[in-house]
C-alpha cells in the first residue's frame, strides 16, 4: 500500500484532521472517538457496500456470535467493493497509520504492517465477550459505525480488567458516523453489550506481519 498522490489525498484530508483534533481519552486506557468522522457522501459509500452483502446467506448461522471469524457471512472481508474502494484505500494508507501513531505515541515500521478491512454486523441479541486483540496481532484499530438508530449504549465497552461489569466500565454510545480507535496492548480489554439493536460498522485493523507487538508487554 503506497502513499496517496496529492490529488487523491486532498479529497480525504478532513479524515486526518479529524484524527489529529480528536481528544485522547485516558480512562480506562487511551482511545479516541470522533463524531461526524466522514463526510456524509463518503459515509453513504460504506453504507451502500454494507447493504450489498448477503448477510443471511446461511440462515442456520444466524444465532452465532457475529465475531466468529470463520463465518464470512457475519464478519466479512470485503475487498471487491465498487462504491467505497478509494475511501477504504485511504483509510488503510500510511497517512492514516502515521497520524494514528502520532495520536497514541506508538511507533512501528510501516513495512511490517498489513491491514485487514471488513464490514461487521451485530444482530439484535448478539454481543461480544471481554477480550483484547492479542490473539490476532493487532497493533491499532479504528471502527466506523452507521446504525439506523443511535443509542446511548451498545458501542464498545472499554474495561479496566477482564470481565469488568458493563455498568462499571466506560461504554461508548452507538451513533451514526462515529469512529472509535485505539492502540492494542495486553490491557485494552473491551466487549460489546448484547441488546435489541442492529450494529452496522466498518472495522479496520493494522496488524503485525510477523505477529510481534512490542507493546504487548506493557501493563
Amino acid at each position: 500500500m503506497n502513499s496517496f498522490t496529492r490529488k487523491s489525498k486532498v479529497q480525504f484530508d478532513y479524515i486526518l484532521d479529524n484524527i489529529a483534533k480528536a481528544e485522547l481519552n485516558l480512562k480506562p486506557w487511551p482511545y479516541i472517538t470522533v463524531q461526524n468522522f466522514l463526510k456524509e457522501e463518503h459515509l453513504q459509500l460504506l453504507i451502500d457496500d454494507w447493504h450489498s452483502i448477503d448477510w443471511l446467506e446461511h440462515e442456520d448461522k444466524k444465532e452465532e456470535y457475529i465475531r466468529n471469524w470463520e463465518e464470512p457471512n457475519w464478519v466479512r472481508d470485503y475487498y471487491s467493493e465498487e462504491h467505497s474502494k478509494e475511501l477504504k484505500n485511504f483509510l488503510s494508507s500510511f497517512e492514516v497509520f502515521d497520524i494514528m501513531q502520532q495520536k497514541f505515541d506508538r511507533w512501528f515500521d510501516w513495512n511490517n504492517i498489513w491491514v485487514k478491512r471488513m464490514f461487521k454486523r451485530d444482530d439484535p441479541g448478539c454481543g461480544d465477550y471481554s477480550h483484547t486483540d492479542v490473539w490476532i496481532h493487532s497493533y491499532m484499530v479504528l471502527q466506523i459505525f452507521f446504525p439506523d438508530q443511535s443509542y446511548d449504549q451498545f458501542g464498545t465497552v472499554l474495561q479496566e480488567y477482564e470481565h469488568q461489569p458493563h455498568d462499571e466500565a466506560v461504554e461508548l454510545p452507538l451513533r451514526r458516523n462515529q469512529m472509535s480507535g485505539f492502540a492494542n496492548t495486553l490491557t485494552t480489554w473491551h466487549a460489546v453489550r448484547p441488546g435489541n439493536r442492529l450494529r452496522k460498522s466498518y472495522i479496520q485493523r493494522f496488524l503485525y506481519k510477523d505477529g510481534h507487538n512490542p507493546y504487548y508487554n506493557e501493563q
